[in-house]
């Protein structure tokens, strides 16, 4: 006679407490997937450079010098989080003071004066004020009925991961090692919240600029500069998305073509297009080859 066949594992361990413990079963779970909900950006050409948008149950960031058009991303994505198929309100956490609400109001579009209901904002003034953030999170996340007049979160936005990081840590091994920590501290959290929950993650991140060598982060050319993100590959090793953002100034060092590059993507080649920043928005431009 055969043996029986082995039960399988299940996949997430009771705790005591009697509630369940987030531990998938297979890691490759965690990844994007052509298949996963997407997120869109609010314009076809960027969707497009993304196959659909960004990719829900996964962290991505988008990485650039000031004025690349980080924030006017996200303040954008906040607007459309209700208007979309996955239909949600937007968790925006902010370490840039202060908080862009002008911006935010000028982009909301005029016919639907209630869409800033379903933007929550909250300001995160230390990794350990973010981490309590996320914490508080997850709680409302859980309990999506309680709000009735308000969309449950499907979108987590933090802008920036880096302006976090600005003090309180020096360049000794003591340091790197306790900033490293809390790097994947906070991206367990966000990656935890975005698979449980399905929520599209977005973080934005500044950059430093490239003297020699590049230690393996990801090295791009911004204004005439050679950057690449900020945090090093530490944080680099935390996020399933990177797109940057990037700037080509012209000889006259007027105006300048931006460009959004998909760095690295489990789920996508490397390529770019062309994007413009206007008052309504943050829109691609189609490449001339089409």
């Amino acid at each position: 006679m055969r043996p029986p066949a082995p039960k399988p594992r299940a996949a997430a361990a009771s705790s005591s407490s009697g509630q369940h413990e987030f531990r998938p079963e297979n890691p490759l779970l965690l990844l994007p997937s052509v298949r996963a909900s997407k997120f869109s950006l609010g314009c076809p050409v960027l969707d497009r450079l993304l196959s659909g948008g960004l990719p829900a149950g996964s962290i991505t960031e988008i990485a650039g010098e000031s004025a690349s058009g980080k924030t006017q991303l996200c303040l954008q994505l906040a607007l459309i989080a209700p208007q979309c198929l996955l239909s949600g309100s937007s968790l925006f956490l902010y370490s840039d003071l202060p908080f862009p609400l002008r911006s935010l109001r000028r982009l909301a579009p005029k016919s639907h004066p209630d869409i800033l209901d379903h933007v929550l904002v909250a300001a995160a003034h230390s990794p350990a004020d973010l981490l309590t953030l996320l914490s508080r999170a997850q709680s409302v996340l859980a309990h999506p009925d309680r709000s009735r007049h308000r969309l449950p979160i499907r979108l987590i936005l933090l802008d920036s991961i880096a302006s976090l990081f600005r003090a309180d840590f020096d360049a000794s091994p003591a340091d790197l090692k306790r900033r490293s920590a809390l790097f994947f501290q906070i991206a367990a959290k966000l990656k935890e919240l975005a698979y449980r929950h399905q929520c599209v993650v977005v973080v934005t991140n500044q950059v430093v600029d490239v003297v020699e060598g590049d230690a393996g982060n990801t090295v791009a050319w911004s204004s005439g500069r050679r950057v690449s993100p900020a945090l090093g590959i530490a944080w680099a090793n935390c996020v399933n998305t990177r797109l940057f953002l990037t700037r080509e100034l012209d000889a006259a060092g007027g105006s300048a073509r931006r460009r959004m590059k998909v760095a690295f993507a489990p789920h996508l080649p490397e390529r770019s297009c062309e994007f413009a920043i206007r008052r309504d928005g943050v829109f691609g431009v189609e490449s001339a080859e089409r």
